[in-house]
């Protein structure tokens, strides 16, 4: 894979500061695509939205002089809007037009009495990302830090509202551990400038990593000689790449793809169809119509409109959190080749209730690890954890509960137990002072 490491990142990359990047505006709602607008699908109670009186099948037409035609045309008006101050917002409720007001007000920040978080940023391709970099509360001096590598999709790591988050609790537990940990907004998502998550591929959000692992090494209160990174995920394929091509201490990776995408997309896609209670032939019938569509789509790059139009279920088969330049870059990594170059230590977790990945996955990174440096990769299993790091039981109870009925559950604290007593074996950790 192609891209600018942190030798020449740092000639375009820097650490500035956090009024360089304002905080986004809260409007309280989400919204999701309609003809005439955008449609409410949630509002959050005592919101601005709520306390302008938006309801829930409201379809928003216009929010001050701007028409709205797509969620993006929402976010981009919203975010640029000034706060506290009143904002027409036009609807359509039950055919009828309606004006109503709506006082924007910047999104809070978090707040753990363990924990300092600075919100920072970083330039990515002549953007700002969003930064988010927690320290235990009273540390002084030089500090292990890890930086965090988060998994597919857009979604926004900056949820203060969310006392359940995984990467705020994980982040959150192991500064209180003694650590410095670093996440990063992606694209376009929260107060992130640059274009929208869905249109950046997986070279750019690599470099976007790149850029937050060098921006980490200058920190001040970081030990330069002690970054870690942890990689969740499709964090997994990354962290390798960039350890490889960078001075790191040690790599952590949880739910990792130990496996070529395509094979794993297969492998994948039939541990899912038994739990869901195929039948034999069922999911057989699925895995080869699975195999044409993604080739089409992966390998033979063909575009989504075209393989859709002769066979119409490979818009189900095809449908990824991500555009589809992404999963291509995806489809042509070599899984093993980083891990077979790793020299320095590594830690694989696999929760037992993970119906997205395989623990025999985790185990040949391990392997191909220690075929080269003995001993230097070590797996441990979390009993009840899914992929979303949350307690679940077993893969059968995960599946029913994701995706039959669309719940959660709590976040699996013996995540940060075990990767702090992991960083900590390997650098000197100084506990926050409670």
């Amino acid at each position: 894979m192609h891209r600018s490491w942190i030798g020449l990142i740092l000639l375009f990359t820097c650490a500035v500061s956090a009024q360089e990047l304002p905080r986004r505006n809260a409007f309280g709602a989400t919204v999701n695509p309609d003809p005439q607008g955008v449609r409410v699908s949630i509002v959050v109670p005592g919101s601005p939205a709520a306390q302008g009186g938006v309801r829930v099948g409201d379809v928003i037409t216009t929010v001050g002089m701007r028409a709205i035609s797509t969620a993006a045309d929402f976010l981009q008006t919203v975010r640029s809007a000034p706060a506290s101050t009143p904002l027409a917002v036009s609807i359509l409720r039950m055919g009828k037009r309606d004006q109503l007001e709506v006082s924007l007000v910047p999104v809070a920040k978090e707040s753990d009495p363990r924990v300092d978080t600075v919100y920072s940023s970083i330039s990515v391709a002549g953007s700002l990302r969003r930064t988010l970099i927690s320290t235990p509360k009273g540390a002084t001096g030089q500090l292990p830090a890890v930086l965090l590598i988060g998994g597919i999709g857009c979604y926004s790591v900056d949820n203060p509202a969310d006392p359940n988050d995984a990467y705020r609790r994980l982040a959150h537990d192991l500064s209180t551990a003694g650590l410095i940990v670093m996440r990063i907004e992606k694209s376009g998502i929260g107060d992130s400038q640059g274009s929208p998550c869905f249109e950046t591929d997986f070279n750019s959000e690599t470099q976007m990593y790149a850029a937050g692992l060098a921006a980490l090494d200058k920190e001040p209160h970081v030990d330069p000689d002690k970054i870690f990174l942890f990689g969740h995920s499709i964090g997994t394929l990354i962290a390798p790449r960039l350890a490889v091509k960078n001075s790191v201490a040690g790599i952590v990776i949880a739910e990792a793809a130990g496996i070529n995408w395509f094979e794993y997309e297969l492998a994948n896609l039939r541990r899912q169809s038994i739990l869901g209670g195929d039948t034999p032939t069922q999911t057989d019938d699925l895995l080869r119509s699975k195999e044409v569509c993604m080739h089409r789509l992966l390998i033979e790059h063909q575009p989504e409109e075209s393989i859709e139009s002769s066979m119409p279920e490979c818009k189900k088969r095809n449908s990824y959190p991500v555009a589809a330049p992404y999963m291509q870059q995806v489809a042509a990594l070599n899984v093993a080749e980083p891990w077979s170059q790793v020299s320095v230590p590594v830690l694989a977790i696999y929760g037992t209730a993970d119906f997205v990945t395989a623990e025999a996955e985790h185990q040949r990174i391990v392997d191909i690890v220690n075929t080269a440096h003995p001993d230097a990769a070590t797996l441990i299993l979390i009993q009840g954890m899914d992929h979303h790091l949350e307690i679940m039981g077993t893969p059968q109870h995960a599946y029913e509960l994701r995706v039959e009925q669309h719940k959660d559950g709590p976040y699996a604290g013996d995540l940060s137990d075990q990767v702090a007593k992991w960083l900590c074996a390997h650098a000197e950790c100084k506990p926050a002072a409670i």
